[in-house]
């Protein structure tokens, strides 16, 4: 008897549950409703995502100062390859966020960026970005 009876119970949750996910209810809704309002707060008055890289290179982080005057100086001579200024730059952000100074971590970092041709790409974008 408490078989049939679990059965029986059983049977009606799934046919409802189906019912309830297939056609419109309104807790799928309401829950699909409070995403939007936690993502709103991201969005600014301009209707833009709020992000770093909106402000552009005058940011007033001491480390994308660094990094463009580092670029700068590629440019200029001051560096004999990319992959010196790629190591003074990696150099400046240990220093600057883990104030540790490192010549080994800085060279095998340096070089890891350099062989990763997604972060090649970004290099080769900061040193063209020097005026």
């Amino acid at each position: 008897m408490a078989v049939g009876g679990v059965g029986r119970g059983g049977g009606k949750g799934r046919a409802g549950g189906v019912k309830g996910a297939s056609g419109p209810s309104g807790a799928s809704g309401a829950s699909f409703g409070g995403k939007v309002d936690r993502t709103e707060s991201l969005v600014g008055p301009s209707g833009l995502v709020g992000s770093s890289n909106v402000q552009g290179p005058q940011a007033t982080d001491p480390i994308a100062a660094q990094a463009l005057a580092i670029a700068k100086r590629l440019k200029n001579g001051g560096f004999k390859s990319k992959e010196e200024a790629t190591k003074a730059l990696v150099s400046e952000v240990l220093q600057e966020k883990l104030n540790m100074k490192s010549a080994a971590l800085t060279g095998r970092i340096a070089g890891a960026l350099q062989d990763d041709p997604r972060l090649n790409q970004v290099l080769e974008r900061l040193w063209s970005k020097a005026e």
